[in-house]
């Protein structure tokens, strides 16, 4: 028996059905206004088949896989034509190539990089001070009295609201509260960096 292609797998009548909705429902959009509802469907479904090879059916139904792709699809979409409309004149260069306004052989962009420019390029921030960082907000939160460890604590997963209920005070209370929290965290060289 023969097996059936990723593409029929995932290009079933519910995803067909899916495409169509929702190009409908993303016409009417600011980016997509001067798109037709055929061009819609036709990316759309251009983007589930470029995707069908990642289907597995052992992971989930093909109906689920579809709705994520489709769905991703349009996100993939619209970040493309805001970027085009945010800045459209940029275009990529290459740190390899040679400065533009020089001369052959001279040296290129990426000779014009610090080591700081390429350790962020690369993601290698400096350890050493994030640790430092990390130590110094971790002795700071230790030398506060338990109360303000507890609002610091609620606070890293809620909202002022939710500490608030969560402790029985007043908005207002957390507020003035977290204040005197950041001006000790301040006092300890740890302000906005």
């Amino acid at each position: 028996m023969a097996t059936e292609s990723p593409n029929d797998a995932v290009l079933t009548p519910y995803s067909k059905n899916l495409i169509s909705y929702l190009s409908r429902q993303i016409k009417p959009k600011r980016a997509f206004r001067r798109d037709s509802q055929q061009d819609l469907e036709q990316d759309l479904t251009t983007y589930l088949l470029s995707r069908a090879h990642l289907f597995d059916p052992s992971r989930g139904s093909a109906n689920t896989f579809a709705d994520r792709a489709i769905r991703s699809g349009i996100a993939m979409m619209l970040r493309d034509r805001l970027r085009q409309k945010r800045a459209p004149e940029i275009d990529n260069a290459s740190l390899e190539q040679p400065e533009p306004a020089s001369e052959e052989g001279s040296p290129s962009m990426r000779d014009a990089l610090t080591d700081a420019d390429l350790r962020r390029r690369t993601g290698a921030a400096d350890d050493r001070e994030r640790a430092e960082r990390i130590e110094a907000v971790r002795e700071v939160l230790q030398s506060l009295p338990p109360e303000d460890q507890k609002l610091c604590l609620l606070r890293m997963s809620g909202s002022d609201a939710s500490v608030a209920r969560g402790l029985g005070m007043t908005v207002r209370q957390v507020r003035e509260a977290f204040e005197r929290i950041r001006k000790r965290f301040e006092a300890a060289g740890l302000g906005d960096s």
